[in-house]
């Protein structure tokens, strides 16, 4: 990723949080506002009048993805199965396939099984799953000894936790400095991070690297002008 297109990407995600900071502070009590932001209480605790995994993917999730330029389907199916919950997000700019699931902020551990179901339906050929609540990103794939779909375990993360915080300081979200000089440095670590970690051709040449023998083949052959672009590279 080109150091220009980086620094670009790192400020419309500072963007993004600043304005979903904004948001919520209008829709919760300072007290509450502090809490979801150290991680005290989730989104689910608080009286929103909708869907608090809606509210998340709404106002965070969805502008995080397109301040990073990628491009995603909401609530992809198989026509062939009948299915009472699906996926909320396929990504459909990256060549690799990945299906994402978002929960509540601060609930992100309520979706860790979803997640694995989800990477197991039938007719979704996607190796890799992002769950997410917005703060913590999670990347499930395949083992480093194969089974796409029947054992997925994390194999990335990426964190905004910290740099929520950071943001709601320096953007004067809270009066108070309540955060040390660690945690402001680990703030704006995470948002340059985030795009490096999440831009389509990172994904792409992280999950071709991790991803086992048996599939990289099936995935290169699938994808030919991605394999031209990455000839060699993954002998």
């Amino acid at each position: 990723m080109h150091e220009d297109v980086a620094d670009a990407t790192a400020l419309a995600v500072n963007r993004v949080l600043d304005e979903f900071l904004a948001t919520l502070a209008d829709d919760v009590s300072k007290r509450a506002f502090k809490r979801l932001l150290f991680g005290k209480q989730t989104l689910g605790d608080v009286d929103l009048g909708y869907k608090p995994e809606t509210y998340t993917r709404f106002n965070l999730v969805e502008p995080l993805l397109t301040a990073i330029d990628l491009e995603y389907q909401l609530e992809p199916r198989s026509t062939d199965i009948n299915r009472d919950r699906w996926p909320d997000i396929k990504l459909t700019s990256s060549a690799i396939p990945y299906i994402g699931e978002v929960k509540a902020l601060n609930d992100i551990e309520s979706g860790r099984e979803e997640i694995k179901e989800y990477l197991g339906i039938d007719g979704f050929m996607a190796p890799y799953g992002i769950l997410t609540d917005g703060a913590e990103w999670l990347v499930f794939g395949p083992p480093d000894d194969g089974g796409r779909t029947s054992n997925p375990v994390v194999r990335k993360r990426c964190s905004l936790a910290d740099a929520l915080k950071t943001v709601a300081l320096v953007e004067g979200h809270w009066e108070e400095d309540l955060l040390s000089s660690k945690i402001r440095a680990t703030g704006i670590d995470q948002i340059e991070a985030f795009p490096r970690t999440f831009h389509a051709d990172e994904l792409d040449a992280w999950a071709l690297e991790k991803m086992p023998p048996t599939y990289r083949a099936e995935f290169l052959s699938e994808h030919e002008s991605l394999q031209a672009s990455l000839d060699g590279v993954w002998e």
